[in-house]
């Protein structure tokens, strides 16, 4: 390898590795590899459960000519036959066209329970060999690297995402509510004007007497059992969270306030029927709220902590609207929304 060369591909590692977020990650990734070679086109790809049925999402995507393709919606695997057969094969699949072009599906990420697989897909001309080690080499630069992100994302004990994921998620989300308002093609999203993202908090009922009763190592069998029933209960596409002691966070992928509700009381019984080993019975409080276009992230929390903390006032093992709360009378609509305390324990 030519000293330039290898100067060249050791500075692009340095620059990846310096990512500290998996968008920024995948951007750089597709980037690097249009800049080290001829390929006509860079793309990652994840494929994902939904219902069921796998959908695929192009993550990053860059051509030679330094256009970038807009993030799409996801779609049917179907409508990404390359990258469905590696799905079902596991390994790299490559597709000749008659014109001397190619086209690879490289596996790049592995996931997990609750992540989905990523592909590192690439176009190009003449000997697809020729490149094959360069691409999989930074293919697995981004396995192992997107390992150690995963591990930052998530709290130590439930798996589930935590605090600092939350926060860099939520901002996302309300821009994405604000775009699709807009009618934004790059942020619209494909369901109907009446459905929402929904942010929930639940709160374990009495989790404090559950430690000093039972002591701290079924407090935490506890929350781990109580995170395995939310990844049960909620859909593949909803994000999950603790964001400390017993609070937890729910964010519902854009539905119907009809529906909303039902996941979240579907939760709060599915908690409530679960035999928790030696401590028995478990309830949770949960206050929930849309997540708007003109929201930011203080006020879309401070109106779900109102609603859970009516709930925790008025008998626990409930779930709570803020919005329905705020119709009916029970609660007054904060002009201002101070700071909120999310880790309150009763």
């Amino acid at each position: 390898m030519p000293a330039v060369q290898g100067t060249l591909i050791l500075d692009s590692v340095v620059r990846i590795t310096e990512q500290r977020n998996r968008e920024d990650l995948e951007r750089c990734l597709v980037e690097t590899l249009i800049d080290l070679t001829d390929l006509s086109r860079v793309s990652i790809v994840s494929v994902k459960p939904a219902g069921g049925a796998p959908v695929a999402e192009c993550l990053a995507c860059i051509g030679a000519d330094g256009n970038r393709c807009a993030r799409c919606e996801p779609r049917p695997l179907p409508e990404f036959p390359l990258v469905e057969r590696a799905v079902a094969s596991g390994l790299e699949e490559v597709e000749v066209g008659q014109n001397g072009g190619f086209a690879a599906a490289v596996p790049a990420y592995g996931g997990g329970p609750d992540d989905p697989q990523s592909f590192l897909v690439v176009e190009g001309t003449g000997d697809s060999a020729h490149h094959r080690k360069l691409v999989h080499g930074f293919a697995a630069i981004y396995r192992n690297f997107t390992g150690v992100l995963r591990d930052a994302e998530r709290d130590t004990l439930t798996g589930l995402k935590n605090r600092r994921t939350f926060d860099e998620n939520i901002g996302r989300i309300v821009g994405a509510a604000a775009g699709a308002r807009r009618g934004d093609t790059t942020e619209r999203r494909h369901h109907a004007d009446a459905e929402l993202h929904w942010l929930a908090i639940c709160d374990i009922d009495h989790f404090k007497r559950i430690n000093d009763t039972y002591g701290h190592i079924f407090g935490d069998e506890v929350l781990l059992l109580f995170a395995a029933i939310m990844r049960k209960t909620f859909r593949a596409e909803d994000l999950l969270f603790r964001y400390g002691g017993e609070e937890f966070l729910a964010v519902l992928a854009p539905t119907s306030a009809e529906r909303a509700a039902q996941a979240f009381e579907r939760f709060r019984a599915a908690i409530e029927a679960f035999a928790f080993p030696q401590v028995g019975r478990v309830t949770v409080c949960v206050g929930y709220v849309p997540i708007l276009a003109d929201d930011v992230s203080s006020e879309v929390l401070g109106r779900a902590d109102t609603a859970l903390y009516y709930v925790k006032s008025h008998g626990r093992n409930g779930v709570r609207s803020f919005d329905e709360l705020v119709a009916q009378g029970l609660l007054i609509r904060p002009s201002e929304v101070g700071s909120v305390d999310l880790f309150e324990s009763a």
